[in-house]
């Protein structure tokens, strides 16, 4: 049973990795998006705090481009994605 249990385990981590990949591409059009989303909330901003908030996402973009850069492109899609969360950025 236990046996019966890891290989389960096993065949769920696999078959989930695929789906939590990203490749070059997929990263460079999240960081688009956000980008640009980013940017209208610049424009959109009205107070200091607001314009804070954007720079600092930013900042956690470039930290995304980086990565890109490095040849990993599944730690800039997760970056772009937890920017893209906390700024309330729809993806879909």
């Amino acid at each position: 049973m236990k046996k019966l249990v890891t290989s389960i385990a096993a065949l769920f981590v696999l078959s989930a990795s695929p789906v939590l990949a990203c490749d070059q591409q997929e990263a460079v059009d999240l960081m688009v998006k956000v980008s640009t989303a980013l940017g209208e909330k610049a424009g959109a901003a009205k107070t200091e705090e607001d314009s804070l908030k954007v720079t600092a996402a930013n900042a956690r973009m470039n930290e995304g481009g980086e990565a890109l850069a490095a040849g990993n492109p599944d730690k800039a899609c997760e970056i772009y994605r937890a920017v893209a969360k906390e700024e309330g950025i729809p993806l879909e």
